[in-house]
């Protein structure tokens, strides 16, 4: 099985790669990578499952339903829409006010084609993208 890796940091990815084996064995292989990063000084280390959603414009290929399928596939007007289990390994974070902003990150998923690891890199972007008010006191300083 082919397995999507990405690191992610500050809203940008700053590494991406498609790794072939065992989805759960390069998924630890990418959580030891993570502990390596990882200062206990400066913020947690965390590692929780997703699911990500996914809607494709109908119609879809025969391959595609193939694919689609083995994610929980359905009809939503439009759009056939699966959801893909993707992992979030957050090696530097801190609280801001009742949340959580994760400043780097590795995210896990299976690859499933070029269009869901797109929507993948989204997620990964956006959740390592600082909020307004952050970006605007960083430019400050």
């Amino acid at each position: 099985m082919k397995v999507a890796v990405m690191r992610a940091e500050l809203g940008e990815i700053k590494e991406k790669s498609l790794v072939e084996g065992d989805f759960n064995k390069v998924l630890k292989d990418v959580v030891v990578k993570a502990l390596g990063l990882w200062d206990p000084q400066k913020s947690d280390l965390i590692i929780m499952k997703h699911r990500q959603e996914i809607n494709v414009k109908l119609p879809i290929s025969k391959e595609q339903y193939e694919l689609y399928s083995q994610y929980n596939l359905r009809r939503k007007g439009d759009y056939a829409t699966f959801e893909i289990p993707v992992y979030l390994i957050s090696f530097e974070n801190e609280w801001v006010d009742d949340s959580i902003f994760d400043s780097k990150i590795f995210v896990v998923a299976p690859y499933i084609d070029e269009y869901c690891t797109e929507k993948v890199e989204e997620l990964a972007k956006s959740i390592t993208t600082p909020e307004k008010e952050e970006k605007e006191e960083i430019e400050e300083e």
